[in-house]
């Protein structure tokens, strides 16, 4: 039987990123954990022979040390480089136009320069993604838009994250749509094109003749609850059993409603509760770290056992029609005009 094309990618959000998110006052000394983290994640995917898409914060493109730790990802089997803004705002949504243009072009000149590539997919922190960021995209050329996160839970996880952070005032409000909003979960939980219209929130730099791929953090097809691997690793820290009979069966979910999965990990899925970093506010960090590793090397070879694991850049290239006519007839079905939506 063929395999569904299917894409793993990470947020590689920063501890100062965490931290600030959190309202964490240390933040402002741009603590790093990626030279404790990053060799963990490579050995990792090497010895489960899958590739990487790397989404990265511009700021950290700019502190030596970060950058030589970054640059472990050379070593993957494959690896793809992608922006993930400036200043890892999870809320887009409240900045201007020319705000999100600088938070978008920074980043993307940074990878250019370090790493001689130009990013060709976006993701917003806290999946924040507004329609002036999609209409921005467009224009540069970006070939995907991967902020999407069409799950049911998003309401709890954004308690459960106010909970832990006791974030008051004028940063819980913008913290509002964090994880997305209700409109989120009623949106495909498969890629899928946007085609800009006009219409939007801002037509004046609406292109009708831009089209833009959307691919969503997957998650279990009819219930809609998370399948990202910070959530896994939370529900082993509760039951090893209990996480993998659920990542179990939202895999073959996955395969049985034809959804080709686009799986997310974060770099505190690498670190435990021998890491002292502050960050006891993050899932399962009281987890220890062996055990931690165990159950996400395990989720990953399930991954690559039922599915064909490609950048998403590859990914994305195959549902426009470069690897067949099936997956140009996916492609055609599956366009969705953003300024139509309610």
């Amino acid at each position: 039987m063929t395999r569904l094309i299917a894409s793993l990618s990470m947020d590689l959000d920063n501890q100062w990123a965490y931290l600030r998110a959190a309202g964490r006052p240390q933040w402002a000394q741009s603590p790093c954990y990626f030279s404790k983290v990053i060799p963990r994640i490579v050995e990792l995917l090497n010895q489960v022979d899958l590739p990487l898409t790397v989404f990265l914060v511009g700021r950290d493109l700019e502190a030596g040390a970060s950058v030589a730790a970054i640059e472990r990802f050379v070593d993957l089997k494959e690896h793809e480089f992608c922006n993930h803004s400036y200043n890892h705002d999870p809320w887009l949504h409240t900045l201007r136009r020319d705000e999100i243009e600088h938070e978008i072009d920074r980043t993307s000149a940074l990878i250019q320069q370090r790493f001689g590539q130009s990013p060709l997919g976006f993701r917003g922190p806290g999946f924040s993604c507004p329609e002036s960021v999609l209409s921005i995209l467009a224009e540069r050329s970006f070939e995907y838009d991967a902020s999407l996160f069409p799950t049911s839970m998003a309401p709890l996880a954004r308690a459960y994250y106010m909970l832990k952070t006791g974030l008051r005032g004028e940063d819980r409000q913008r913290a509002s749509q964090l994880y997305g909003t209700w409109r989120s979960m009623r949106q495909p939980n498969r890629p899928f094109l946007r085609e800009l219209t006009q219409g939007g929130s801002d037509p004046q730099h609406d292109h009708p003749d831009q089209r833009l791929w959307e691919v969503p953090v997957t998650v279990m097809p009819l219930t809609r609850t998370p399948i990202h691997f910070s959530y896994l690793t939370y529900l082993a820290s509760f039951s090893t059993l209990a996480a993998k009979t659920y990542f179990r069966t939202a895999l073959h979910t996955c395969q049985l409603t034809g959804t080709a999965p686009s799986l997310l990990l974060h770099p505190p899925d690498f670190m435990g509760r021998e890491d002292d970093t502050a960050m006891d506010f993050f899932p399962a960090m009281q987890m220890p770290v062996e055990k931690k590793l165990a159950i996400v090397r395990w989720a990953l070879q399930q991954f690559q056992f039922r599915f064909e694991v490609r950048t998403m850049a590859d990914q994305v290239a195959s549902l426009a029609g470069t690897a067949g006519p099936q997956h140009a007839a996916d492609a055609s079905a599956a366009v969705q005009v953003v300024g139509s939506e309610s």
